[in-house]
């Protein structure tokens, strides 16, 4: 990484700091300082409460679609590397762990069925992150997941109705992001199909269930809620088998091109996570460059 652009990200704030220390140069920080940052600490409040929080779940108002509620404030805390005790969010972990069935699946309110394991995979893939890689009931679901694999190595909510060649972007995607946390599944060729449902999506630019690769797909977003080149490409690089091909580059060489002196901005910016730089178009974004640097570490490790 360019050393000009590692000085600036650690003149961020607090948060970033951790982040960029944690993930990038493979040290140790001291959490404290992020913890007193007042808009972490926002989220966590917000996380805790019965509006938008992980306890208003069960009402059925947090949507999974939706930025600034649960699903992707938990999601973000787990993008900077901060854990459930870290944040203190024991109590809030134990209520999402309610909705999962004797079979390891989630019915998740108000309308997310056991079986669309796309939507509890963002959910279940943060947890993973922030210490509960090894819980049985984590591993439980995984194995759940597994069992409803597409003869074709994908996964999309309705199983081999669409034929088994086909699969849906989106499930892909979630499910890969939760996976890729384990060395087992790294490198598991179980997984080709999934990921070169990904790759070959970008190449031919074609609909799948609804999800293409057009102008909001290359959108430098976070976080990238529906459908999202930066989420795409973070989730793929967990995978050594992406690495060499065609498509990984060129998407990943898509985004270079975005780069003004090895700064990224965030475009469109999602105006619900006004304390964050990447809710700002006007300036690049420390927080967007480090995605796209920590992707760019990962092919550096395996390359």
């Amino acid at each position: 990484m360019d050393k000009n652009t590692l000085d600036w990200l650690l003149e961020g704030p607090a948060w970033l700091k951790y982040a960029v220390e944690l993930q990038l140069l493979d040290t140790k920080p001291d959490v404290t300082p992020t913890l007193r940052d007042s808009s972490i600490q926002n989220i966590i409040s917000r996380l805790k409460g019965n509006s938008v929080g992980i306890p208003a779940i069960k009402s059925g108002r947090v949507h999974y679609t939706e930025a600034g509620k649960a699903y992707w404030d938990l999601f973000f805390l787990a993008d900077i590397g901060l854990t459930i005790n870290d944040t203190g969010l024991e109590v809030e972990a134990e209520e999402v762990f309610r909705f999962q069935a004797y079979d390891g699946t989630f019915t998740m309110p108000p309308n997310v069925q056991d079986n669309y394991f796309c939507m509890s995979a963002i959910l279940i893939s943060s947890l993973a992150k922030m210490g509960y890689h090894d819980d049985p009931r984590v591993i439980k679901y995984i194995r759940a997941a597994m069992s409803t694999q597409m003869t074709g190595g994908g996964w999309d909510c309705y199983g081999d109705s669409y034929g088994s060649r086909d699969s849906c972007p989106m499930d892909n995607m979630n499910i890969l992001m939760l996976l890729g946390q384990y060395m087992d599944y790294r490198d598991n060729p179980k997984l080709y199909g999934a990921i070169d449902n990904l790759l070959g999506h970008w190449e031919e630019g074609t609909h799948l269930y609804g999800f293409g690769v057009g102008k909001r797909f290359r959108s430098l977003q976070y976080p990238a809620v529906k459908y999202g080149i930066l989420r795409v490409l973070d989730v793929l690089s967990l995978f050594p088998y992406v690495l060499k091909s065609r498509a990984f580059k060129s998407m990943l060489g898509y985004v270079h091109a975005k780069g003004e002196n090895g700064r990224y901005f965030a475009e469109p910016a999602d105006m619900v996570y006004t304390d964050f730089d990447f809710s700002q178009t006007a300036e690049p974004s420390r927080w967007i460059t480090f995605l796209v640097e920590r992707v760019g570490k990962r092919v550096e490790e395996v390359g």
